[in-house]
């Protein structure tokens, strides 16, 4: 059977119409596909408050001027590693030498001049954290200020590493010097009371509320700090006995050890404190209301938009359809850095989601359903995000008697993603959402074009004679 092509042109509009294969229950297939440049008339929405429960723990501080003022701090609890492989011949307070903690910055997430000297104060929790916390906790009333746990001076540079060390190391240890005593309460409590460590809930109660880490001095650099744990180095003496010529020589050797008692890991509650001031550049851009605005992270804007639902549901409904299947649905908005020569990027993932179920999404940890929230990712090379699976949700506005504002008022907020990939040897390999939670890994501004924005719509339809 031939091919017949039919084009047709709308007013912001490129359709392609294929009437493909033979007669189906005496009709004829079309598809129609549908390319159509809508200005979505985006803006952008400050907020104050939003969920910084996310497994990155970011500290320092910057000031930009395109950016604004971030000052970033984080409290956690701490969780017990396992049972210490110690041997009960040494797990005795007078074998400890030192006590540390270490934090582990993420080498490509650090925002700012790395040779920029700060110095970092890390205090015992006196009181238990609220479940509720979020961005703005304030932890005041939760240490005491006079009695600092550990301090120190720093700078996140490797310029000193060699370059095996510096390309292969993905990591920049942070290393912090704890009390001995610290150590020594630890293995005597490892020894005498084993049950206070087998849950975080239980360590926290019963032994240590948790740290706060904050940043005392120096700005310029903001690092995203992915492993927390505090290491005990222990000693034993070991003995060797050599008998030459009636003499006997006894030769005690020392041999050092180390125990990682407590890490930081995503069973425990952890949040980052953030205070940032968005710069008066962004926010002049997100007051002029022309459809370009500038969404950011770690917190103080997200966009907003309607989707135009109803002139796709038109659209749809200008054929005299009998049988009809829709194919796909990817809504794309163009996208850039806000100030490229900032080195400060994009975001590389945007959950849209109906705005009424914001709030919801994130307090009850919730991934994207295609129903109601979607990810986009940025494609760099063509400077967009790009939306996809989007199929459901027009299939459920096609059964509604009436479309509301709740049915297409959207919110896109940068988020970071987890996944995980199930292979199966007849469908091969299917990815899953496992986690999505605002984005708290690095400073981004991303400016968004929804005057720019465009939807690619198919659709099958039978033609009955």
């Amino acid at each position: 059977m031939s091919l017949l092509i039919f084009l047709a042109i709308f007013t912001g509009c490129e359709e392609e119409t294929t009437q493909i294969g033979s007669v189906i229950s005496r009709g004829e297939v079309e598809i129609t596909m549908d390319t159509i440049f809508y200005n979505l008339e985006g803006r952008a929405r400050a907020i104050k408050t939003f969920d910084s429960k996310t497994g990155n723990l970011m500290v320092g501080s910057i000031q930009r001027p395109s950016y604004g003022n971030l000052r970033c701090s984080f409290v956690t609890r701490l969780m017990c590693a396992g049972s210490l492989d110690v041997p009960d011949s040494l797990f005795y307070a007078n074998r400890v030498d030192s006590c540390k903690l270490i934090l582990g910055a993420q080498r490509d997430e650090i925002v700012g001049d790395s040779l920029a000297p700060q110095r970092l104060t890390v205090y015992k929790l006196t009181s238990q954290l609220p479940s509720d916390i979020n961005n703005t906790f304030n932890p005041s009333g939760y240490f005491d200020a006079s009695t600092p746990f550990a301090s120190r001076a720093y700078t996140l540079s490797e310029i000193s590493s060699s370059d095996s060390i510096f390309y292969n190391n993905q990591y920049i240890d942070l290393s912090l010097d704890l009390p001995k005593e610290f150590g020594e309460e630890i293995f005597e409590a490892y020894k005498n009371r084993p049950e206070i460590f087998q849950w975080p809930q239980t360590m926290a109660k019963e032994f240590l509320p948790g740290l706060y880490v904050e940043p005392t001095f120096g700005t310029g650099c903001v690092a995203n700090i992915t492993t927390v744990y505090v290491g005990v180095f222990y000693h034993s003496l070991s003995e060797t006995t050599k008998v030459e010529d009636n003499d006997t020589t006894v030769t005690v050797s020392r041999v050092n050890h180390l125990a990682v008692p407590f890490t930081v890991s995503p069973e425990v509650l952890s949040s980052n404190n953030i205070t940032y001031e968005p710069s008066q550049t962004i926010i002049e851009k997100n007051q002029e209301g022309n459809g370009e605005f500038v969404v950011t992270t770690p917190g103080g804007y997200v966009g907003e938009f309607n989707f135009p639902a109803e002139d796709l549901i038109d659209r749809y409904n200008q054929k005299n359809i009998h049988l009809s299947t829709v194919n796909d649905l990817i809504l794309y908005i163009p996208a850039e850095a806000f100030d490229a020569d900032s080195g400060i990027g994009v975001a590389q993932n945007l959950l849209m989601i109906k705005t009424s179920e914001y709030e919801e999404f994130f307090r009850n940890n919730k991934t994207p359903d295609t129903l109601n929230s979607f990810t986009g990712v940025y494609d760099k090379d063509l400077g967009q995000y790009y939306f996809t699976s989007m199929r459901s949700y027009f299939i459920d506005l096609l059964s509604k008697e009436e479309i509301t504002e709740e049915d297409i008022a959207f919110t896109l907020v940068p988020v970071e993603i987890t996944t995980e990939t199930e292979s199966n040897y007849y469908s091969g390999s299917t990815t899953y959402v496992t986690k999505c939670v605002p984005y708290t890994a690095k400073p981004t501004m991303t400016l968004l074009k929804t005057d720019d924005a465009y939807v690619t719509f198919s659709f099958s339809t039978q033609i009955i004679d």
